[in-house]
Order: C-alpha cells, then sequence, then structure tokens
C-alpha cells in the first residue's frame, strides 16, 4: 500500500496550499448545516471540543481525531430541530490494518542514523459517513401570499475522512459534497476540512488546530454564489490527574475577529429628539463570542456526563424582556459491552431545544 500512503500526503499537500484559494468567510449561508454535527456528545460539550478523544462520529469535526479505538466502528445519530426539522448522521470507521505500514519502524531507525525527516506515518485511518436533513412538507405561496402548491427542503451531504498517525502528532483531512434541494431549485458545494491533533501526557492533554469549509459554491439558487461558513478554530482538551474531570475550552472564527451584528435590542430612542443611536459593546463582549467550552465527568468506566456552554448563543438569543439560558448544553453517555448509547440536549432559544441520540457500535 506504498502508492497509497504517497497518494494521500501528496493529496493533502496539495490542498494545504491551494484551498485557501477559495475560502469565503460566512456571513449567511444556505450550507450553515454543515456545522452541525451527527454526535450527541458533542453536541452537550458545547459542540467545537475538537479536542476531545471520543468515537468516529468526531471525525466530521476533526478528521485528525481518527485512531485505532474507530476501527470497525459505526456511528448513527437522530436529531429533532427546532419547526420540525429531522436531521441524521451515519458514520463508519474502516479497519485500520488496510492501511498499516509494516516498514515504517525499520524507514524511522535508518532515517534517524542518517539525521533525515520522517514523512511516512505509523498508520492511516478511514471514515466514510452522510449527513442528511428533511423538513418536511412546506407551502409554496407567492410574493400575495396565495398557495402554490406543496414542497419539500432536503439536505445530503455525502464525506470522507482519513488521518495520518505519526505517534503524539496527528494529521487529518476530510472532504463532502453537501447538496441542498427546496423543490425544484438545488445548491451544491465541495469543502474540505484540516485537522492537526497533539497529543501528550499520556492523551490526558490534546490541542486541535481545525480549519473548517475551505471551498465554494458551484450551483446554486441565484445568480450570485454563496459563502460557506469558513471556521478556523483552535481547542485545547485536558484531563485532570486525578479527578474523573476533563475539561475542553475552544476559541473559534480565528479568521473573524468582529462577531456582532445589528441587533434592534441595542438600539436606543430618544423620546425627546426621536434620534436613533446604537449601543457599542465593550470588546470583550466580541472576544467571548469565540468561545465554547465544556466538561466531561466519568463516573466509572461506563458513565459519562457532560455539560457545555456557548456565550456566543447565549449573546445572539437572549432576550431583555426574559431570561434565557440559550448556549446552555448537556447529556449523558452509556457503555454497555461493545455498545454506546448517547443523549445530547442544547437550549438555542424560547423557542425550544435540540434534541439529539446518539447510537455507537464496535464489532
Amino acid at each position: 500500500m506504498k502508492w497509497v500512503q504517497k497518494y494521500l500526503i501528496a493529496l493533502l499537500l496539495v490542498l494545504s496550499f491551494s484551498g485557501p484559494i477559495f475560502c469565503q468567510l460566512a456571513v449567511s449561508s444556505s450550507f450553515s448545516t454543515l456545522e452541525s454535527f451527527g454526535s450527541a456528545r458533542l453536541l452537550a460539550l458545547g459542540s467545537n471540543a475538537a479536542a476531545h478523544p471520543a468515537d468516529i462520529s468526531f471525525s466530521a469535526l476533526n478528521p485528525a481525531c481518527l485512531n485505532s479505538s474507530h476501527i470497525n466502528q459505526w456511528s448513527i445519530t437522530s436529531q429533532n430541530r427546532i419547526g420540525g426539522i429531522h436531521q441524521g448522521s451515519l458514520t463508519i470507521g474502516f479497519p485500520g490494518n488496510l492501511f498499516k505500514n509494516k516498514s515504517s519502524k525499520r524507514k524511522k531507525a535508518l532515517n534517524a542514523q542518517r539525521g533525515g525527516l520522517v514523512f511516512t506515518p505509523n498508520r492511516i485511518f478511514l471514515s466514510l459517513g452522510v449527513d442528511f436533513l428533511s423538513s418536511g412538507q412546506l407551502e409554496q405561496r407567492d410574493v400575495n401570499g396565495n398557495l402554490l402548491g406543496l414542497f419539500y427542503a432536503r439536505e445530503v451531504t455525502p464525506r470522507f475522512a482519513f488521518s495520518l498517525d505519526y505517534g503524539k502528532l496527528s494529521l487529518g483531512f476530510g472532504a463532502k459534497l453537501p447538496i441542498i434541494s427546496y423543490g425544484v431549485f438545488t445548491s451544491q458545494a465541495i469543502a474540505a476540512d484540516f485537522g492537526m491533533l497533539w497529543s501528550t501526557d499520556s492523551s490526558r492533554k490534546q490541542i486541535a488546530l481545525v480549519l473548517r469549509n475551505v471551498g465554494r459554491n458551484f450551483e446554486y439558487f441565484s445568480l450570485q454564489r454563496e459563502r460557506l461558513p469558513l471556521n478556523f478554530q483552535i481547542s485545547f482538551s485536558q484531563k485532570l490527574q486525578h479527578a474523573p474531570f476533563r475539561l475542553n475550552i475552544t476559541y473559534e472564527n480565528i479568521q473573524n475577529w468582529n462577531l456582532q451584528y445589528l441587533d434592534p435590542q441595542l438600539m436606543v430612542i430618544d423620546p425627546l429628539s426621536g434620534t436613533t443611536s446604537y449601543e457599542k459593546l465593550p470588546w470583550y463582549n466580541n472576544f467571548f463570542r469565540h468561545i465554547s467550552c465544556g466538561v466531561e465527568a466519568q463516573l466509572g468506566g461506563r458513565l459519562f456526563l457532560q455539560l457545555g456552554y456557548d456565550f456566543r448563543r447565549q449573546m445572539e438569543n437572549r432576550m431583555t424582556s426574559r431570561r434565557v439560558s440559550a448556549g446552555l448544553s448537556s447529556g449523558v453517555t452509556f457503555k454497555a459491552g461493545k455498545m454506546e448509547f448517547q443523549y445530547g440536549s442544547s437550549l438555542y432559544n424560547v423557542a425550544g431545544r435540540v434534541n439529539q441520540f446518539s447510537l455507537i457500535r464496535s464489532f
């Protein structure tokens, strides 16, 4: 399998240099669901725990997290979103021995003697998956509100990911083809994900760098291309040495400092002059919009409890008239033999919360 390894490494290097040419910053996009992942455990941790060691479904967020524990593992997820929208995903991990490099140790020893660099990974891990979304029947109306008929809104995103294992360092690449259909109208795009995961202290400490949704829209609804939700993030995960807790913190959207928008709740009208002014938020308000955090407690070897918080979600869904706990998420994971059951729940706004179930199976 030497030619496979050389091809995958060459493909990763080429896309690393050519991908950013097509990067676009997402302001609003039909492809915003690319940032919604099929993992109840990930949802419970705040949706951005890219450095957290977990199951095969995390490869949709960070392809570099693929490892030997994901061999012959599959994950299926079902989620009920606000408004009756149903979303699900399926991810399968392939046998790692198909890509095992038996001569890697001998080559490393020779390169160490010669003082050369080692580009040959220990192993290569691969996963395939698909995400889907359906809204059910929707009413189609004209500009005057007259009913024209019914239509369906659907999204399908086939994807694959692989990682190169270099011991403490893992490099990952993923590609996906999101296809959106609103009745007779369709839109398609191609996107790539790049990931790096560094593990130290017997994997108790992990640091991840992830660049997601690098790509472009090649079939679109209007005459103008839509922007993909580009996201460059750094994530840190730490398992406490003398306590059953693992802490996670992520700083996302590094490429875009200003995540604020025109919020009507911040507009102030002078009752005397009638002039309108906009309340300026402090810099730390914008800083916290980049941060999401989570903690997982391990109760024995089978039960895991998760708690997460997304500052940006809370700030964007807050209301001045009532208290809203948006951004808060929680979940539970239970392992039984080769089966793993996950439940995650996240409060988005006063309209309701998102509930997600995942089933993990290892063969």
